[in-house]
């Protein structure tokens, strides 16, 4: 099964939520259902996991899933799946190898910088 998640910025920070599962922070994301874009995944994966509605603003495939830069909207789900919290930096306590947000946070802000540039 393909697989999206997002990285949502606020401002110069990005949100990430608690897996409690796999015992660190991660990007809201998941699986792609079937007739579903990557870019339709993310949306709901993001809004079921942290309650924010997200703006995509381009989707990147990095080869074992798809990666979307965002900007961050509303929260309108009171009741998401997981704790989330908004941060400047990549947190120590990753769920997943650290490298490959290491290299899709900066380009995500990149393309959230070069909207706020236009």
């Amino acid at each position: 099964m393909e697989t999206a998640y997002a990285v949502a910025f606020d401002g110069d920070r990005f949100l990430m939520v608690f897996n409690e599962k796999r015992g660190g922070w991660e990007m809201p994301g998941g699986g792609i259902k079937e007739g579903e874009s990557a870019e339709d995944a993310a949306k709901r994966e993001f809004l079921e996991e942290s309650g924010y509605e997200i703006r995509v603003l381009e989707v990147k495939d990095i080869g074992h899933c798809f990666v979307c830069a965002c900007i961050l909207l509303n929260k309108t789900n009171g009741s998401p799946e997981m704790v989330s919290e908004m941060f400047s930096d990549i947190p120590e306590n990753t769920a997943f190898d650290r490298s490959e947000y290491d290299a899709v946070v900066p380009w995500a802000r990149s393309a959230v910088l070069s909207l706020y540039a236009k």
